[in-house]
């Protein structure tokens, strides 16, 4: 049997608006060939199609009330959404109407799948900031941040990966005009810091890009210390998943930014675990530990190159008192004593050092099908 495509599925439901009671089983067999051929993006004929879809129809399908009460239909529909959402015309010509029929969706969803595939349908559509903004005027941030309280991991993690794709926006993170409807407003740091100790890998790994999005503020950052997140995002950099731990990297990166987060991250030993990661195979991995790294470590060295100079002015300006060369017009202080030049900033040269670490494990990949056994490392020594 040959699929269904996303035009055939809409001539079928228009054809069948004024008996749609009686048709609805052909409609969802339609909804079902279509899904089940272009479910995997890999092998979908839809997705590499530059054909238009029409997805006004699939959204006036998801408002009609005979759909709304078939909780199979409803189903389908929002896999098939789900599918059609990857492009992006299909993203852009989503629109109001389309947002506030998903919300409509979720707010009181029949079941934990169709509340699970409609997060997913935003998860898409959110990569839009025009979506974003009109997914705001909706009751969805609050419904997304509920769904993270539930106990079905798999509605858990579409949910996070909602939010995750919301936060990527800035009207998603930050207050807008109306400030009724952001993530941070609604509690997202709080709801997210709880997911970080599941036991489910794209629960975790979702909930901590989600936080890497929005802590890009004073305040959010300063939450994600006082809910107590630190410890448990230090730890997942030694997670075997490599996804998680790229997400935990992440969102310390944006953390360490605060004197006081970047203090507490220090004490959790969190600088190796990131040093290993420097040579990981994944790139973003490489990328957010090199810039935690050098917010924890970076701070520091520029102050000890200050300090090196300041004191290196001082005994200058010491051994010239003490043999009169501090005149005017006198010769600039040569020798031992003198201020040295600045030499280049230790911070800028712990930069390339990660680069070249980045290079060189990018070079072994390319020589190598397998990555080089690495001790482990010494549990945490405990600073008081």
């Amino acid at each position: 049997m040959v699929a269904a495509t996303s035009q055939e599925v809409a001539d079928l439901y228009k054809s069948c608006l004024t008996t749609l009671e009686s048709s609805k089983a052909r409609i969802k067999v339609a909804l079902r060939s279509f899904v089940d051929a272009n479910d995997n993006p890999s092998t979908s004929s839809n997705y590499s199609s530059t054909e238009p879809d029409p997805i006004k129809v699939f959204v006036a399908m998801l408002e009609n009330s005979v759909v709304q009460q078939d909780s199979s239909w409803m189903l389908l529909l929002l896999r098939a959404l789900k599918i059609l959402s990857r492009k992006r015309p299909n993203r852009l010509a989503f629109g109001s109407a389309g947002l506030r029929a998903i919300a409509a969706a979720l707010v009181d969803p029949v079941s934990n799948k169709i509340a699970a595939e409609g997060a997913n349908v935003l998860l898409n559509v959110c990569y839009e900031p025009d979506n974003v903004q009109a997914l705001l005027e909706t009751p969805c941030v609050q419904q997304l941040l509920l769904f993270l309280m539930e106990d079905d991991e798999e509605l858990q993690a579409n949910a996070a990966g909602a939010i995750q794709s919301i936060c990527f926006q800035e009207g998603g993170r930050r207050q807008g005009v109306e400030g009724a409807g952001h993530v941070y407003a609604k509690g997202g740091i709080p709801a997210l810091s709880s997911l970080l100790e599941s036991c489910n890998s794209k629960v975790v790994s979702r909930a901590a890009g989600a936080i890497h999005n929005l802590s890009s503020s004073a305040e959010a950052i300063r939450d994600v210390r006082t809910y107590g997140a630190l410890p448990t995002l230090v730890s997942l950099l030694q997670a075997e998943r490599l996804g998680v731990a790229a997400s935990a990297a992440g969102a310390l990166q944006n953390v360490s930014r605060e004197v006081a987060s970047r203090l507490v991250i220090r004490d959790l030993d969190a600088v190796p675990p990131l040093a290993r990661l420097l040579s990981a195979s994944d790139v973003q991995a490489q990328v957010c530990a090199s810039g935690a790294l050098l917010n924890i470590i970076g701070p520091d060295l520029d102050s000890a190159e200050y300090l090196r100079r300041e004191r290196a002015e001082q005994r200058a300006a010491a051994t010239a008192v003490l043999t009169g060369a501090g005149g005017a017009g006198g010769a600039h202080a040569t020798g031992e004593g003198a201020p040295q030049p600045w030499q280049p900033s230790q911070r800028r040269g712990l930069g390339r050092l990660m680069a070249l670490c980045m290079a060189t494990s990018a070079i072994y990949d390319s020589l190598f099908d397998a990555q080089p056994e690495l001790p482990e490392l010494p549990p945490p020594s405990g600073r008081g």
